[in-house]
């Protein structure tokens, strides 16, 4: 909030403007506003008087009221930004808790793993249900889709009806006179419904190519689904080439039938998986398909106890430094000011860090054994070394990863309780403090009603200040333009003195 007419030292002291007085007021003397903020200036002062000098020194009364609201002002902002900040990044770390905590985390899955994937990839096509083991897929042929190549001239007047079919159906398209193989094969294409696409070659011909792969039938023996083009217009249209549609070709752990499939996409061939038939594979090395046994997905446990970790030492170092940054005042007395904003040894946030470290360490008796702490499952402050590290010290979290993860691989249902044990107990206790309604949000919320009514403050104590300052002016002025009046009648009096002696001389 601004306060008109006063600026502010880095002390926090309002310093007023300069009062100009040098001169005397006369007749002609006037009040100018030339001064820094827009103040009131008395210029051509007789009576040589600091009158600003003066005017502050009545106006003291009425600066600290301003000061000490706006400073108040500033440091609840602060600290509000602060807290605000440490909110967020607890909440981030509570939902990072309930992942930890939800089931589907550890929902069974299987593992597919290909052994040329730029070649043949599989993945499950649900959760779970393929069979566990390896199956080799040696692949003869891709899937392609029928093509066709026409020379084609446009009407010089009236216009053409152009028909494109296949197996799937027919497709129509207006030419009008004129019109290139290349606007023609835009309108082919912009039909989302059509059997075709089409573009144009460096000679000029159409070339048009089914949307569907295959040869009709997915059996290796159809009819090649050829796409064909007529015209209306007798003449008009000459075909130059085509090429019959193609079946996928696959053969599985060496049989010498073919499987065939109008797509490069095939489920079912292996049952519970989709393969995807990216090339053909050599003559004598097939690709091998291995599905493992179901199980919690460790990886993408593994990730989510990272993200917490990553998040809760963020949280936790964010509210290490409110509480450890002590204000300038603590090392330079000239600050020392009971407005600084800081967080600095803060009571509520000590306590509130401090059981938030606990509940780390927090264990639950009633689990399997060897599964009943974070520190269990490899998730501390760091192996114990002898000497501090700088992770205990502060108390942030570092994962062992080949810890957790062999402990997901022996016993994920007791870890999964483990976690869930510890996400519980810890969401109560960030939620009580930074959830909606939490202790934060209570603490913002009254140091924002305290300011709204500070403001209001401020605002009186403005119009205060701006009406104490314009009186003492108003004052100051006919004092100068009294003392300005009695030196004008003193010049004349003297004149008057000078001239009446003069003429009592001369005249004796």
């Amino acid at each position: 909030m601004s306060t008109s007419g006063i600026s502010s030292s880095g002390s926090g002291i309002i310093t007023s403007p300069t009062i100009n007085t040098s001169g005397g007021l006369t007749s002609g003397s006037t009040l100018t506003n030339s001064g820094a903020g827009g103040q009131l200036q008395i210029t051509g002062l007789a009576s040589g008087i600091n009158t600003n000098q003066l005017i502050q020194a009545e106006l003291a009364m009425y600066e600290m009221p301003l000061t000490n609201i706006q400073d108040t002002i500033n440091a609840l902002n602060a600290k509000n930004s602060q807290l605000s900040s440490i909110q967020g990044s607890l909440q981030n770390v509570s939902f990072d808790a309930l992942t930890l905590g939800e089931p589907s985390l550890f929902f069974q899955s299987q593992t597919v793993t290909s052994s040329n994937s730029a070649l043949v990839s599989a993945a499950t096509t649900q959760n779970v249900g393929a069979p566990i083991g390896s199956t080799t897929v040696a692949v003869s042929a891709l899937a392609s889709a029928s093509q066709a190549t026409f020379s084609y001239t446009a009407p010089t007047s009236g216009s053409d009806t152009l028909t494109i079919g296949n197996d799937s159906g027919t497709q129509t398209v207006t030419v009008t006179a004129g019109e290139t193989n290349a606007q023609i094969a835009s309108a082919i294409n912009s039909d989302s419904s059509g059997v075709a696409y089409a573009t144009v070659l460096s000679n000029g011909d159409l070339a048009l190519s089914s949307t569907t792969t295959g040869d009709g039938n997915s059996s290796g023996t159809g009819n090649g689904n050829p796409i064909t083009l007529s015209s209306a217009v007798s003449g008009a249209l000459t075909p130059v080439s085509t090429q019959a549609g193609q079946d996928a070709e696959v053969y599985l752990n060496g049989s010498t039938t073919p499987t065939y499939s109008q797509t490069d996409t095939l489920s079912g061939i292996v049952p519970g998986l989709t393969l995807t038939l990216n090339g053909v594979t050599p003559a004598s090395a097939p690709v091998t398909i291995t599905t493992s046994a179901p199980a919690a997905n460790t990886s993408s446990i593994v990730q989510a106890v990272q993200q917490f970790v990553s998040d809760y030492n963020s949280a936790i170092s964010g509210i290490e430094s409110a509480i450890n940054t002590a204000p300038p005042s603590e090392s330079n007395s000239s600050y020392a000011s009971p407005y600084t904003g800081s967080l600095f040894g803060d009571p509520q946030l000590e306590n509130l860090l401090s059981s938030i470290r606990s509940s780390i360490y927090t264990s639950d008796p009633t689990l399997t054994s060897g599964y009943q702490s974070l520190q269990d499952i490899g998730i501390s402050t760091g192996a114990s070394t002898g000497s501090a590290t700088a992770n205990s010290t502060n108390g942030l979290l570092t994962v062992n990863t080949a810890t957790l993860t062999a402990a997901i691989q022996a016993n994920p249902n007791a870890v999964e309780a483990d976690l869930q044990s510890f996400a519980g107990q810890f969401q109560t206790l960030v939620n009580g403090a930074a959830g909606p309604g939490g202790s934060l949000a209570a603490r913002i919320t009254g140091n924002n009603t305290e300011i709204s009514g500070l403001s209001g403050q401020l605002t009186t104590a403005q119009q205060m200040y701006n009406q104490e300052e314009a009186n003492l002016q108003e004052q100051w002025a006919h004092v100068e333009a009294t003392l300005a009046t009695l030196d004008s009648q003193k010049t004349s009096l003297s004149a008057f003195s000078s001239s009446s002696s003069s003429s009592s001389s001369t005249g004796g």
